[in-house]
C-alpha cells in the first residue's frame, strides 16, 4: 500500500464547489496536484453540505460524470456514489476527474484534492 494512504488527509489545492440539483448541473473538474502526476490518481475529500442525499457522478469527461450521476433504483444499479446528508469521504479517482451531483433539491458538495486518508 502506498505511503500517502497511511497519513492524515492533507489538502493540496483549492476547494471546488459541485452544485447538485434535481437536474444534475454541468460537471466540474477537480485536478490533482501536479506533483502527484506520476500516480495518475489522487485522493479527494468530498463533503455533502446539505440535508439531501446526493448521487455523485464521476468520470473522465463532464459527459461521463453526467451519465454516472443517476440515482440507483431496485433492479437498476448505478455508477453514482451515494453521499448521505453531511457525509465526509476521502476517495481516490483519476487525476483529471469530473464530478456532477444529482439530488432531490439544491445541494452543495465541496471537493478538495490532496493526499492521505
Amino acid at each position: 500500500m502506498s505511503t500517502n494512504s497511511q497519513i492524515a488527509f492533507a489538502p493540496l489545492g483549492d476547494t471546488v464547489v459541485v452544485p447538485a440539483a434535481s437536474t444534475a448541473p454541468t460537471g466540474v473538474q477537480a485536478l490533482v496536484s501536479g506533483r502527484l502526476d506520476a500516480q495518475g490518481t489522487g485522493q479527494y475529500r468530498i463533503v455533502n453540505d446539505s440535508v439531501y442525499t446526493v448521487f455523485l457522478g464521476v468520470g473522465s469527461t463532464a459527459a461521463l460524470a453526467t451519465a454516472n450521476a443517476v440515482a440507483p433504483i431496485a433492479g437498476t444499479p448505478s455508477a453514482a456514489i451515494v453521499l448521505v446528508p453531511g457525509a465526509v469521504e476521502v476517495l481516490r479517482f483519476a487525476r483529471n476527474s469530473f464530478f456532477r451531483g444529482l439530488a432531490t433539491a439544491a445541494a452543495t458538495v465541496y471537493i478538495v484534492q490532496g493526499e492521505g486518508m
